[in-house]
């Protein structure tokens, strides 16, 4: 029932294409129908030739006639060719520009359960199959299913007994396939789960190379990655041990038709029951046939681990997306974000619990806490990274259900502590795609403390970061990420331990660049170096999901609660540091 789903959904992905497709097909079927012509045509001349009388006009006719059908032949299946490869790179496009549109969409839940290889797979790989199978195999599947028919037609046709005893072998060869299309089918899911679970470990392991070489842990070590790629061969040894006697048969079943048809046929040509021509036209004809059920076999099973494809991409575009609200931000509301009554669970892992508070307009507020006490989770809340299961959020007094999300996000801006740069230059890492000047670009890094460091490199603004670029310090790619929220200029401002892995040099530098991201804006900062929240208008003290203990600086220590003891802890972690 799944495959038909899949089937159905690859055909919807056709969308304005489907016309391409639906001519590809027909002219293949013309191009097969005219391939099999030529060789009844070529038994015409066979007959003429060992004629006694040879008539050479009608051999001249015959020739005229062959030659059409061959140039027939060749230019409908290079139209079909031509079809269907338009039809499969704008499908192909279509369906990436689907697939990356609808990712964003999503909630992060979506992305703790699907792995970085997993998405990798389905939007390069299966994706890049839909193309291979439309412009290549698609039309071979339908030369492949017409070609036996209208040969088990002619040979009918020609001689009834003899092209009966040929469709023998083929349909014991055809139950032998049923078998083992059988064995692919049940172990395509395992597949997709082996190779998804594979590119996620040779993800991981490339992503972590610098670790894994200062531990000396090889592919082998890492058990992870070693463990994949073992699972992968074993199920294909198994996967092949299950299906080879079934794929035995069918291609002994195939090969040896002959010896069916050969012994027989020379019996009937000895007897006079067949004439000599319309022999060789069946022995001919009957090579012909069994390789065609044997391209048959090859692409059904191309078509199995297609659909097993199509079926990871429909998961995604089919994934419900957060609905989003009609309602815009009024320009020069309040910010102000409230809590209330604020539950929230990751599967079954409740992280939030009855959480009430309030962020006043133009204040800051600092969330600290052990972790694993629910303060990223909190941040990631107020912009519908994930939907709350109790209580509301709102901004500025909507709830942010009922907020579309362009005015939502227009109204927030991130820094996070993991900073994300685009392989491209400084100035488009700062520009992210926002309608801004070169000159409001420049003031952003000025603001952000890193200008200087970027007029001082040979490109300046127009240096490339990544692969052939330049690599950036932790310290600098965080202001790079300030200069962008500069840039943006949103109301709302979520840090989260932006200075967690600055140097003294680069933590003087963010301070600076913070202090002027902050100014009068609506604030909430995760921290873990206490001394930089002492100033902040509020602290709220989680754990667990819960509010324990909330208030300025000073009130907190006053009080000897949590905070105080965090506090203390950090101070003596802090002189020891300088001890050492």
């Amino acid at each position: 029932m799944n495959k038909l789903y899949n089937m159905r959904f690859l055909l919807k992905l056709a969308g304005n294409k489907k016309k391409s497709l639906i001519a590809s097909i027909i002219l293949s079927v013309i191009s097969s129908v005219f391939a099999t012509l030529i060789y009844y045509m070529l038994y015409k001349v066979i007959i003429t030739l060992i004629d006694t009388k040879i008539q050479y006009e009608y051999l001249w006719s015959l020739s005229k006639y062959i030659t059409i059908f061959v140039i027939i032949n060749i230019v409908s299946s290079v139209l079909s060719g031509i079809l269907s490869h338009v039809a499969a790179f704008n499908i192909l496009y279509q369906v990436r520009i689907n697939v990356c549109n609808h990712l964003p969409k999503l909630n992060m839940g979506f992305f703790n359960k699907n792995t970085i290889g997993e998405i990798k797979k389905t939007v390069n790989e299966d994706v890049e199959k839909l193309e291979l199978f439309i412009a290549h195999q698609l039309p071979d599947l339908v030369t492949a299913m017409i070609s036996p028919v209208l040969i088990i037609g002619i040979m009918i046709y020609f001689n009834a007994v003899l092209g009966i005893i040929m469709v023998i072998p083929v349909i014991l060869a055809l139950i032998s396939q049923k078998q083992t299309y059988k064995q692919y089918s049940k172990n395509m899911t395992k597949y997709n789960y082996f190779q998804r679970k594979m590119n996620t470990a040779i993800i991981q392991y490339v992503k972590g190379m610098n670790v894994f070489k200062a531990f000396n842990i090889s592919s082998v070590s890492f058990n992870q990655f070693n463990d994949s790629v073992e699972d992968h061969y074993d199920f294909w040894m198994k996967t092949t041990k299950q299906s080879m006697p079934f794929y035995v048969n069918y291609l002994l079943l195939l090969e040896s038709g002959t010896l069916f048809s050969v012994p027989i046929g020379g019996y009937m040509l000895i007897k006079g029951y067949i004439e000599f021509a319309a022999f060789l036209l069946i022995m001919l004809l009957s090579i012909i046939l069994f390789e065609s059920f044997k391209s048959l076999m090859s692409l059904s099973q191309e078509l199995n681990i297609l659909l097993e494809g199509a079926g990871n991409i429909r998961k995604i575009i089919e994934t419900p997306i957060l609905e989003d609200g009609n309602l815009e931000l009024p320009i020069d509301t309040s910010h102000e974000i409230t809590f209330k009554n604020v539950s929230f669970s990751y599967e079954k892992t409740k992280v939030i619990k009855n959480l009430n508070f309030t962020v006043k307009n133009n204040s800051i507020t600092a969330l600290v806490g052990a972790s694993g006490s629910g303060k990223t989770t909190i941040t990631q809340l107020i912009g519908r990274f994930f939907d709350i299961q109790q209580g509301s959020i709102s901004v500025g007094g909507i709830n942010i259900k009922e907020l579309s999300t362009k005015s939502l996000m227009n109204n927030i801006a991130y820094v996070f502590q993991e900073v994300y740069l685009i392989k491209d230059t400084i100035y488009e890492n700062i520009r992210m795609g926002m309608d801004k000047t070169e000159d409001e670009i420049i003031s952003a890094a000025r603001k952000a403390q890193i200008h200087d460091y970027i007029i001082s490199l040979p490109n300046a603004y127009n240096t490339k970061i990544g692969n052939g670029g330049i690599k950036l310090s932790m310290g600098e790619a965080q202001r790079i990420s300030i200069a962008r929220c500069i840039l943006k200029d949103a109301p709302v401002l979520i840090l989260d331990e932006v200075t967690a892995y600055a140097d003294l040099e680069n933590e003087r530098k963010l301070q600076l660049a913070l202090d002027e991201l902050l100014r009068n804006k609506t604030a909430i900062i995760i921290a873990h170096r206490l001394y930089t929240i002492m100033n902040v208008n509020e602290i709220l003290v989680l754990e667990e999901g819960r509010i324990v203990e909330q208030g300025t600086h000073e009130a907190l220590i006053n009080n000897k609660g949590i905070y105080r003891n965090m506090w203390d802890n950090y101070m003596m972690e802090d002189s020891l540091c300088i001890k050492i």
